[in-house]
């Protein structure tokens, strides 16, 4: 960053910072650069997105109005709450079940709940070395009530419930390699599974120049969140179908809808389409789908839109065989999880300003999500729903309507299409 940002951002952020871990008001030196500056406030929300405004974070403030105006309860078809998502984990029928995606974050903290919950869970992970400790963390948890901790944040009193039996195992799947994904695939044939949660995904440095490829050529965003998941849906199916009442999770987001205000953020250039698929029709190596130039932002919103379209034809083509449906977990803007790949100071200002304004959600309100739609009694014969994290920062999940392109019957069909070829 210029020195002039970096010292208007630390100006503006010690205090910022300080003030949202201390109740009362307190005196800040910092020197940033060559100069002293003494300040003395009590962080307000108002404050927080006054901060928010004066350093550039203007989608913060239109999505806090867009909370306002909604309100409490929005046009929605249905909407649980953090307690409803919790509460039948440890009574619902034991499952077994895939998390991809489940070293860190949501993954991890959904993983955590399941096992402690008594199902049997595979944490599917980039590595071995990385599953393997993920599943040892989950096993702890599970094995230590205590205070009922959240799985990702130590809350007391998130949940406090623990069922024995509870297994989480390791086992190498890299969503970036479909030799990878196939051998993974191979070793689950045989073996009892019940829920596959498809959640690993990446998001890359909004700023990189260049796209980045994965195994296959593939771009490396949407050849993770979509391509790798679609190859896996398609050889887990066999193994899914014989499992009880059978159920394929999609983690989405809702920067796939450049209606809400996560998605229009950058402008309509940023906005997620998948066009014509002119880019993916081309073959392997495309840039971008919609053939556009490449642009990482929007890159992960397309890949967001093509979890969304895969959602609804799967939900067609596996009808009878499992119900499929997609959730958002909402913002969570962890510079050492989610966010890891952006300029760490920058995400650590976005997330400590979205908490304080109060739109933004933790990795144990999305973990509880995951695990709610994985074994939920209230799921079962549910199929083709988008679970939005709404209204923002109330740790509650609310059924609606997703994005006009992604309720596009052709475009989830061609799309389809297209990907079974490219992973043939």
């Amino acid at each position: 960053l210029p020195p002039l940002m970096r010292r208007k951002i630390t100006m503006l952020v010690v205090p910022l910072v300080c003030a949202a871990f201390t109740p009362h008001p307190i005196t800040v030196r910092t020197q940033p650069v060559s100069i002293t500056v003494r300040m003395t406030l009590q962080l307000t929300r108002r404050q927080a997105l006054d901060t928010a405004q004066q350093l550039g974070m203007a989608g913060l403030l239109t999505i806090q109005q867009s909370v306002d105006a909604v309100g409490e309860n929005g046009p929605f078809e249905l909407t649980i709450q953090q307690s409803e998502l919790l509460a039948n984990l440890a009574s619902a029928p034991v499952r077994n079940i895939i998390v991809t995606g489940s070293s860190s974050g949501v993954g991890l903290a959904g993983a955590k709940l399941l096992t402690a919950a008594g199902h049997k869970v595979i944490l599917a992970c980039r590595t071995q070395a990385k599953a393997d400790m993920a599943a040892k963390a989950c096993m702890e948890y599970a094995s230590n009530a205590g205070a009922g901790e959240g799985p990702a944040t130590g809350t007391p009193g998130f949940y406090s419930m623990r069922r024995s039996g509870g297994l989480a195992t390791g086992a190498e799947c890299d969503l970036s390699s479909l030799r990878s994904v196939r051998a993974f695939a191979k070793g689950m044939e045989g073996k009892p599974l019940d829920t596959l949660v498809m959640n690993a995904g990446v998001s890359l440095n909004v700023g990189d120049k260049t796209e980045q490829r994965t195994s296959e050529g593939f771009e490396l965003t949407v050849g993770t969140n979509h391509f790798g998941h679609f190859a896996l849906s398609e050889l887990l199916i066999p193994v899914l179908a014989g499992g009880s009442k059978p159920r394929l999770v999609v983690t989405a987001s809702g920067v796939h809808d450049p209606m809400t205000e996560g998605g229009k953020q950058g402008g309509p250039e940023k906005w997620a389409t998948v066009g014509d698929f002119s880019g993916l029709a081309g073959g392997p190596y495309f840039t971008m789908i919609d053939g556009g130039v490449y642009d990482p932002d929007k890159a992960y919103k397309d890949s967001k839109l093509c979890n969304m379209l895969f959602m609804a034809e799967a939900a067609r083509r596996y009808s009878g065989v499992a119900t499929v449906n997609a959730f958002s977990p909402g913002l969570i803007a962890d510079p050492n999880g989610f966010f890891r790949n952006q300029n760490k100071l920058f995400a650590s200002v976005f997330n400590t300003i979205a908490q304080t304004v109060g739109v933004a959600e933790s990795n144990d309100f999305a973990g509880s999500a995951l695990a709610y739609l994985s074994v939920d009694p209230n799921m079962d014969g549910k199929t083709g729903g988008w679970y939005d994290a709404l209204p923002l920062g109330k740790h509650s999940l609310s059924k609606h309507a997703p994005s006009a392109e992604a309720q596009d019957v052709r475009k989830q069909e061609r799309l389809w299409e297209l990907s079974s070829k490219l992973v043939a």
